[in-house]
């Protein structure tokens, strides 16, 4: 397994602001992971050969002890990188105390410069605290900040070249996430249906990037005109054969794209970590 695979541990399903590409995500849903299962996950990831753990959510911040949460698992012996990915809105008045905690990386999600747009893909976030998430990340030296972003036809595609020139004033990447054009598209300012722009599409919008030749499963990573940080892209394909998941239900996914997750519920809900390992390895 290359040293630098990733297991997502997804703490909680609760969101008060799930993307308007995905209006069901976790609405009912409010399943909380503990303290102790998140460890015993850990600690099997670790065995399984696994050095980076994301927490995901729902939202993670909206986690009922996600400082606790931070603090134990990155005592987990062998974990190289502690990491979250969050909408944001949570995190700037608590980013110092998760730093602290053992957070060393941020994925921010932002779709859109425009806060008419924000609020509509988010369904009333305040991208101020958005955008303070990003610099928290920053100032603090969580390494890397990032950015995620989804570019739907008609709607945000306006912004991929800002996205760009993020990159190039301020040490954080840029990863764009492609998603299949299925089921009813978002609707754009005009009303008209819209679809999800592909990687190579907006790969396009960049010229003279030069690709960089770093070894991640799940990533394509470029450079921009020298920028201070990288651009990213998640094509279906990579997202189809990475991004492992412990769901906070017990549920396994082999990939971000699974749709058929493995029932480990079992040895999640044992809190063994050699029960846990052992229905990694079966499953993965």
């Amino acid at each position: 397994m290359e040293d630098n695979r990733e297991l997502r541990i997804q703490v909680t399903t609760k969101n008060k602001f799930p993307r308007l590409y995905a209006p069901d995500l976790f609405a009912e849903n409010k399943t909380e992971m503990s303290i102790d299962t998140a460890v015993a996950v850990a600690k099997a990831a670790v065995a399984a050969g696994y050095k980076r753990i994301r927490l995901t959510g729902g939202e993670p911040m909206e986690h009922s002890r996600i400082l606790d949460l931070v603090k134990a698992v990155r005592e987990v012996e062998g974990i190289e990188r502690l990491s979250m990915t969050t909408n944001g809105t949570l995190f700037p008045g608590k980013a110092k105390d998760l730093k602290e905690a053992g957070l060393d990386s941020v994925d921010v999600l932002l779709d859109t410069y425009s806060e008419e747009k924000f609020i509509y893909i988010t369904g009333g976030a305040p991208i101020d605290e958005t955008m303070d998430a990003l610099e928290a990340g920053v100032r603090l030296g969580m390494k890397p900040t990032r950015i995620q972003a989804t570019i739907i036809e008609g709607l945000n595609d306006a912004d991929i070249l800002n996205f760009g020139q993020f990159t190039l004033n301020e040490p954080v990447d840029v990863i764009f996430l492609e998603r299949e054009n299925v089921g009813e598209a978002a609707k754009g300012e005009d009303g008209k249906k819209t679809r999800f722009m592909s990687t190579e599409e907006v790969k396009k919008k960049f010229k003279g990037m030069v690709k960089i030749p770093v070894q991640d499963p799940l990533i394509e990573y470029g450079k921009w005109y020298e920028g201070q940080g990288r651009i990213g892209f998640i094509d279906l394909e990579r997202a189809a054969q990475a991004g492992e998941e412990v769901t906070a239900a017990g549920m396994l996914k082999k990939s971000l794209r699974d749709e058929d997750p493995a029932d480990i519920r079992e040895a999640v809900a044992s809190n063994d970590p050699a029960q846990i390992q052992t229905a990694l390895e079966e499953n993965l």
